[in-house]
């Protein structure tokens, strides 16, 4: 628009100019212009760029790239963090999520000109303090990719040279879960933070020591099945080859509710093996043999279904047995001696043609499945996480120890019973 209006004025000028009385335009030699040279001339003059001088205005301060003690000591930033909310731990995937903030606090004397002479402070936004100002880059390192988002971040300067910083974020944390006692694990989350930009020689971590600064409530922790036990935060010096930084590290410890998987699992499994107890309850004549084979072996595939669950919330990739796969393996365990102890006893009475011992047989198993099943799921609940595969493997070893001393001794008795009938 402003070349068309340009070339507009010079046809006029060009056209009208001698009956005006005004000096012919005329070209850098200073002979007459030509229509072209003059329109030449013009566009030439539209499409020059202006020359603008960026310059601060009295209350504004030249940008700070460097940091405050640059060349000298570390900057301290002194650090707190807050949990604003927790939306649950992922075992499996080995992560959690959570609503948290950040605060930063550092000395700046370079930002008091930034701050208006009638006022005591002064509110940035982040695009403005990172034009205006210096600041430590500190980030949460220990996220999963794409797993941060910022909600909305706030500097707030100060006469006396003091920076806050106010940051909130989504995350979702990548954790290193210890799941040896899963349902009843006690867990420590971390959040890590370091500067993104700066080594330990230019910028140093410190822990706010305001009151209160970095706790938390256990409120946050109410719609999950988690309980909040206590939270630290402490900083220190990581170095690996040339990586040199100031990270802080804050923790909470929670616990695990155990309930909703006492009743979705574990008082299923332990059903299942009561279940698998009816069949020494059944009487022993050939009219039952199908019933009781059936009811070992549905509640046997039962049992697998509902470990199969199990496996789907524990890590994919784990070192070692969790507290609930050495429970189910007790369980199985003893379904698999149901089966084993059955087809003994059909054999007993059907291949052997021994009735009277078959009889004596069930009657015997009525009494000490109970026990030794009992003996062995009550032994679960003193396992502790540092020798489960050591405890699980004598458990294991003593059923079948026990089952191999009982069918030994049916053996026995059978030889004696033939004897006996010759």
């Amino acid at each position: 628009m402003t070349l068309h209006i340009v070339c507009q004025v010079a046809c006029l000028l060009l056209l009208f100019g001698p009956a005006l009385g005004r000096p012919e335009p005329t070209c850098e030699t200073g002979s007459r212009a030509t229509s072209p040279e003059l329109l030449q001339h013009a566009t030439h003059a539209a499409t020059r760029v202006p020359v603008i001088n960026f310059e601060y205005s009295a209350s504004e301060a030249l940008p700070n790239v460097d940091r405050p003690q640059a060349g000298g000591p570390p900057d301290l930033i002194h650090i707190g963090v807050l949990l604003k909310d927790f939306y649950g731990a992922d075992l499996h995937n080995e992560q959690w999520e959570a609503d948290i903030v950040v605060m930063l606090q550092w000395y700046d004397p370079r930002v008091s000109g930034l701050v208006p002479k009638d006022q005591i402070g002064r509110t940035l936004s982040e695009g403005q303090a990172k034009d205006l100002m210096w600041t430590p880059d500190v980030i949460v390192t220990n996220t999963e990719l794409q797993g941060r988002s910022v909600i909305s971040t706030s500097f707030h300067i100060s006469v006396d040279g003091m920076v806050n910083k106010t940051q909130r974020l989504l995350v979702k944390i990548k954790e290193n879960f210890d799941g040896k006692e899963f349902p009843y694990d006690q867990q420590a989350l971390h959040v890590l933070l370091a500067s993104a930009s700066y080594m330990t020689d230019d910028v140093q971590l410190v822990p706010m020591v305001t009151a209160n600064l970095s706790d938390i409530g256990a409120s946050s922790f109410d719609k999950s099945d988690w309980t909040f036990l206590f939270h630290d935060l402490k900083v220190f010096e990581e170095s690996v080859g040339s990586l040199k930084k100031s990270r802080a590290q804050f923790v909470m410890h929670v616990l695990r509710d155990a309930s909703p998987y006492m009743s979705s699992t574990i008082f299923p499994e332990i059903m299942i093996v009561v279940l698998s107890f009816t069949v020494f309850l059944f009487p022993v004549n050939p009219g039952f043999a199908m019933p009781r084979v059936s009811s070992a072996v549905i509640a046997f595939l039962s049992m697998l279904t509902i470990s199969t669950r199990t496996s789907a919330m524990l890590p994919e990739v784990r070192r070692g047995l969790v507290w609930m796969e050495l429970f189910e393996v007790v369980c199985k365990m003893l379904l698999f001696i149901v089966i084993m102890l059955n087809i003994l006893v059909e054999t007993v009475f059907h291949s052997w043609q021994q009735p009277e011992l078959a009889k004596q047989l069930v009657f015997e198993l009525r009494l000490a499945f109970p026990v030794v099943a009992g003996l062995s799921l009550a032994a679960c609940s003193v396992a502790t996480g540092k020798h489960l595969e050591l405890f699980c493997d004598a458990v294991r070893s003593a059923l079948l120890l026990v089952t191999a001393i009982f069918i030994l001794s049916v053996f026995r008795r059978n030889r004696n019973y033939a004897s006996m009938q010759k």
